[in-house]
């Protein structure tokens, strides 16, 4: 029969060999862990993948959302400069109409008393002094004419610099006609 003498050491060479794995066991199990590992790195992978993308889409639909809202300040800026654009040009259209029917009007008073002149010239001047007078004046006339003409070319900035021209070109048709008036 079996003593405690003879069953304790059996019992305790039987539990090593019970507590021991076999090498087998061991690699096993080792593989097993490795693949769990490597399983659950792949999860936080995955996890991580996701919030990225996430963020990235977020991210994305935040900055399409600022491109779309400055494209359209942009936009917006656009069509105001535009209206503004549009009404300094009628506003320069208008001015320019303005001058050039001013002056028109006096152009056709002066020219209406060269014609009144010549009349009263030809009564008490040579035909050629008359021509020459008359030619003088239709000259300076035609002057004015073409700085009305030119009153089409003018911008918001050099309007009014064409304006004080064509009255000056006014004023010397006026000053000569008032010339050849004492002299007739």
């Amino acid at each position: 029969m079996l003593t405690v003498r003879t069953f304790l050491p059996i019992a305790i060479v039987m539990s090593v060999f019970a507590g021991c794995e076999s090498p087998t066991d061991a690699q096993a199990k080792a593989e097993r862990a490795q693949r769990e590992a490597e399983q659950k790195a792949a999860e936080v992978a995955s996890d991580l993948d996701k919030k990225v993308a996430e963020i990235d889409q977020r991210a994305e639909k935040e900055t399409d959302k600022a491109l779309r809202e400055a494209a359209q300040k942009l936009n917006n800026a656009a069509l105001e400069a535009q209206e503004k654009t549009v009404e300094a040009q009628a506003e320069l259209l208008k001015a320019r109409e303005d001058v050039r029917a001013s002056a028109t009007r006096k152009v056709e008073d002066l020219e209406k008393d060269v014609a009144e002149l010549r009349a009263k010239a030809e009564k008490k001047m040579s035909k050629d002094e008359v021509d020459r007078m008359v030619r003088e004046l239709q000259d300076k006339s035609e002057a004015v004419r073409r700085s009305l003409r030119d009153l089409d070319a003018a911008t918001s900035t050099n309007l009014d610099q064409m304006k004080k021209g064509v009255d000056q070109r006014v004023q010397e048709l006026d000053r000569a006609i008032q010339e050849a008036k004492r002299r007739v």
